[in-house]
């Protein structure tokens, strides 16, 4: 089986051998540390030791995401427990450095899980699992809100003509472009190809269309040896109607294709 690398910053995800490595040794130094309690009369020892064993096994072996300095962590911790060194209680900070170490990394993989690799934006996945539920928020707190749909205009010709690096760079560069041009209360999403989405926290037609303005300039400006731009279409939310995100989404994106047709008769 080819063995799948993709590093983001000192993380590694990885679907190989090294998982099953980890999970065997701690398991193994894991079964003669009980052991050793067993026999020496320590059945509670052994009972307190095996659950802590139990939480790093069940819990490392969820992760497809870790620093290498959690797996050694936890090879510290066996190690201690192997050898009985338990001084300054050196087996109970371990284990909480572990713990704390394998919760960051779920941290971070979340993180990863719901990030677009190329254009660092938040991805397809987070539209379909979070999104809903920062709607239904935004509903209960009765905040109204716009969707934005946008989708890059001529950039067929970009991978026909200059190649599918220049395609990823374009798309990279219009992630930046985004990710800048939209305020911290803003999620900007990746929906699919060359298709983005947008969700602002306004109702101010005023303000959307300066964000959508703000960013068709930016990717006019500077990309335009591409002869790149930007269709979008919008529906803002009211706190009056009962829309599903799907029936939001499907207006912005009529809206958008229109703004599309208007752009071509224009030219």
């Amino acid at each position: 089986m080819k063995r799948r690398n993709v590093r983001t910053a000192s993380v590694v995800y990885y679907r190989d051998i090294r998982t099953h490595v980890v999970i065997f040794i701690l398991a193994f130094l894991g079964i003669l540390s009980i052991i050793r309690l067993i026999l020496l009369g320590n059945v509670n020892g052994a009972i307190n030791l095996g659950l802590k064993y139990f939480a790093l096994l069940v819990a490392r072996f969820g992760l497809y995401i870790t620093a290498p300095i959690t797996d050694l962590s936890l090879y510290f911790f066996s190690f201690l427990n192997v050898f009985d060194i338990n001084t300054f209680y050196m087996g109970d900070i371990s284990f909480f450095i572990s713990i704390s170490l394998i919760l960051y990394d779920m941290l971070r993989a979340r993180k990863y899980i719901f990030t677009d690799s190329l254009t660092g934006l938040l991805n397809r996945r987070y539209y379909t699992e979070i999104i809903p539920k920062v709607i239904k928020i935004k509903e209960y707190m009765n905040k109204e809100f716009c969707i934005i749909v946008m989708d890059l205009d001529n950039f067929k010709p970009v991978n026909d003509n200059f190649g599918h690096k220049s395609g990823d760079y374009v798309l990279k560069k219009v992630g930046d472009i985004i990710n800048k041009s939209i305020r911290k209360t803003d999620l900007a999403i990746r929906y699919g190809g060359d298709e983005f989405v947008i969700l602002v926290n306004s109702n101010s037609s005023e303000i959307i269309d300066n964000i959508i303005k703000r960013i068709d300039e930016k990717i006019r400006r500077e990309l335009n040896i591409y002869n790149i731009g930007v269709s979008a279409g919008k529906y803002i939310k009211t706190k009056d109607d009962n829309l599903s995100l799907e029936d939001m989404f499907s207006k912005a994106d009529l809206d958008m294709y229109e703004n599309k047709k208007r752009r071509k008769n224009v030219r």
